[in-house]
């Protein structure tokens, strides 16, 4: 790897320049295209850029680590496999490593131990090696992810046996590993289907689209849950106008705005709703319910754009108090407030969707 700035300005070559535009035309094009196939390519792209240190400064100041840190909760497993790997590809940069850790990255890496992919779960264990600071490491090395790393090890897939063993070896006290062997979480890890073998090269730049799905451990209920201050989730929900249109037909509410207007807003309660599932189904989670909330809507969204739907824990006591923020299109606040919430008492049947 390159370590000198005067050799990295020297690999540039004189057209300095051209390299950055390069790079904001390629992140441009992934936010405007409509094709699933040219948004993988695009990003396939920038996972190779996210190689050469001296794309670094570049990356950042387009926000290209938001896009992957972004991408990680995506349903589309081509971009969740890239983006993780371009992730793993800039992370042992110090300034890149404290970004991700400081924009609650390792919570999104570590979700992806439960992917089906075998090349994410690969990916997603190098990261978090890469990723361990004196700051992060008590984060990395949380009874929850050493279970997952105990589990993987006795996996019949040679590469990601390798890795968690090195994972344990290196980075975990044979204490901690003996402690929760003994008294493991109340989350099975059995849960977590083991990726098959699988002859892949990885992030194979025009990347065919796979069809296994990635599950998802259970979540708990919100008065079982080790809750604490900063614990988020981020998910994300492309709006259509069939969505709007089936909204208004639910609650009646037809208003042209929403419905005939050449560019269609999204009912504000729509968002609303979203957050609400998120509250309700990931964090806190089942059983939880609202008792006061706060909104506001600083800018429109509208159809056609992509949600993510942010929900952070504030504080824990008997009422639970977390905020919560819509960003369409990566670029404008759409949704964003407060809110007091309640763990049920009663008798809480999970109910799980399928696709």
């Amino acid at each position: 790897m390159f370590t000198r700035k005067e050799q990295l300005i020297a690999r540039t070559g004189k057209n300095k320049v051209g390299r950055f535009e390069f790079l904001k035309l390629l992140t441009n094009e992934f936010k405007t295209s409509k094709s699933k196939e040219a948004k993988t390519q695009v990003l396939a792209n920038l996972v190779n850029f996210a190689y050469d240190p001296i794309n670094y400064e570049y990356l950042r100041k387009l926000r290209v680590i938001d896009l992957f840190l972004y991408l990680l909760s995506e349903d589309d497993k081509d971009f969740v496999r890239f983006s993780i790997g371009g992730i793993c590809n800039l992370c042992l940069d110090p300034q890149n490593k404290d970004y991700i850790i400081h924009s609650h990255g390792v919570q999104a890496v570590s979700s992806l131990l439960t992917s089906s992919d075998e090349e994410t779960v690969l990916s997603a264990i190098t990261t978090l090696m890469f990723l361990i600071t004196p700051f992060s490491k008590p984060l990395i090395t949380s009874p929850e992810i050493i279970e997952s790393m105990i589990y993987f090890s006795n996996s019949s897939n040679i590469r990601i046996k390798n890795l968690a063993t090195i994972f344990l070896t290196d980075y975990c006290s044979d204490t901690n590993v003996k402690h929760i062997k003994e008294h493991p979480t109340v989350v099975p890890v059995s849960a977590i289907p083991l990726p098959s073998v699988m002859n892949s090269r990885l992030f194979t730049l025009c990347a065919r689209y796979s069809r296994s799905y990635s599950a998802k451990l259970p979540s708990k209920l919100a008065s079982d849950q080790n809750l604490k201050p900063g614990d988020s989730i981020t998910i994300t929900k492309s709006i259509t106008e069939d969505d709007i249109l089936s909204f208004a037909k639910l609650t009646d509410d037809f208003n042209p705005i929403h419905i005939t207007s050449p560019k269609n807003i999204v009912h504000g309660a729509f968002l609303n709703g979203l957050v609400s599932g998120v509250i309700g189904t990931k964090l806190p989670g089942a059983g939880t319910i609202v008792v006061e909330q706060i909104i506001r809507y600083p800018k429109p969204c509208y159809a056609g754009d992509t949600v993510s739907i942010t929900v952070e824990i504030v504080t824990v006591r008997k009422i639970i108090k977390c905020k919560y923020r819509c960003i369409a299109n990566m670029e404008r606040i759409v949704l964003e407030g407060e809110a007091k919430l309640m763990a049920s008492n009663a008798q809480v049947k999970k109910i799980s969707f399928t696709q």
